[in-house]
């Protein structure tokens, strides 16, 4: 497969969930953008907008793929997740059960309805893409991507996640309710039934074919100095101990001042490492062999609004924008 027929198959694959998925067309590019970075998605709505729909839809469009759901709650354990080795009947010996967690793609629904020990689990295979059961390692199929969903904070029975969970996903979309012509098109064309949904839909590539691209993606795609020396500029004035903080421009905004970001509420080098690979993504994604500013700009909210911690609830999104106009740059 060469660069053009990566990016023909790639806009194949958002086309085709935009047959089921309506009212979310920036997420869905983001969506499919994240699988071509082989990052995790966490979803931010109410239940009811499609998140289910979304996963399962993405592995309709993609054949060999496979699907697992998890449920959270509090009372949900590791072994929920990951599955147990139980003694075989027949054999005498130690056989794992998997979970849910051993396909290629996992829903996690209601991910901050779980307690830490739940959380801790998912962590492991989010980041090693591999799981622990009693004293043995199993490797978890490839390629391997969660979306796990979160409730609005506001909603009952919710726990904000912490910080070393919530980076671990690559993006964070926030997954909002349509608009009155969408909802006129969900009435008159979407189904009632997931399976009937999921009936409209053919598979675009083939999961060799989605490795292939994201090989693509990261080895043929550049990322100038320019662009990191951008990246990195964005970063650190996230942080309130480093001297390019915009602690002047914060205080100026009625909405924000200088304390609005906690003394480590920064964005953490993670997102240094991170962020390329998603770029690289977005750039194959709009059919360009190098990464540009726009790239940058446009990713900028789902990579960090995550990743900063603020001593207040404030519009993260307006947030991030004034410390991007405050680094020489703009939208």
């Amino acid at each position: 497969m060469d660069f053009k027929q990566a990016v023909t198959k790639a806009q194949a694959l958002r086309e085709n969930l935009g047959k089921v998925v309506k009212g979310h067309e920036e997420g869905l590019d983001m969506t499919v953008v994240t699988v071509l970075a082989r990052g995790h998605m966490l979803l931010e709505s109410v239940p009811g907008e499609g998140k289910t729909l979304l996963a399962t839809a993405l592995a309709a469009s993609i054949s060999g793929i496979t699907v697992g759901r998890i449920s959270g709650q509090p009372t949900l354990k590791p072994s929920d997740m990951l599955g147990a080795e139980i003694v075989g009947k027949e054999s005498g010996r130690f056989e794992l059960i998997k979970g849910p967690i051993f396909h290629n793609i996992v829903l996690f629904d209601e991910l901050n309805r779980t307690d830490p020990r739940a959380q801790s689990a998912l962590l492991e295979s989010m980041q090693e893409a591999q799981v622990t059961i009693g004293d043995r390692t199993h490797h978890l199929p490839q390629p391997f991507q969660v979306i796990a969903t979160q409730n609005p904070l506001s909603q009952e029975g919710t726990w904000e996640l912490d910080a070393a969970a919530k980076q671990r996903f690559l993006v964070k979309l926030h997954w909002h309710s349509p608009p009155r012509h969408i909802e006129y098109k969900i009435a008159t064309e979407a189904k009632a039934f997931l399976k009937e949904n999921l009936k409209m839909l053919n598979p675009v590539l083939s999961k060799e074919e989605l490795v292939e691209i994201q090989t693509i993606a990261q080895t043929e795609v550049e990322v100038t100095d320019d662009i990191i020396h951008l990246i990195n500029s964005i970063i650190v004035a996230t942080r309130p101990n480093d001297e390019s903080y915009p602690a002047e421009a914060l205080d100026a905004n009625e909405d924000f001042g200088r304390e609005v970001i906690s003394p480590n509420g920064g964005v953490s080098s993670r997102a240094t490492s991170f962020w390329p690979p998603l770029l690289r993504a977005h750039a194959l994604f709009h059919g360009r062999k190098r990464v540009v500013p726009l790239d940058v700009f446009a990713t900028a909210y789902p990579m960090l609004n995550h990743r900063i911690e603020t001593n207040f609830p404030v519009d993260v999104e307006k947030l991030i924008h004034l410390i991007l106009c405050e680094r020489g740059y703009a939208y």
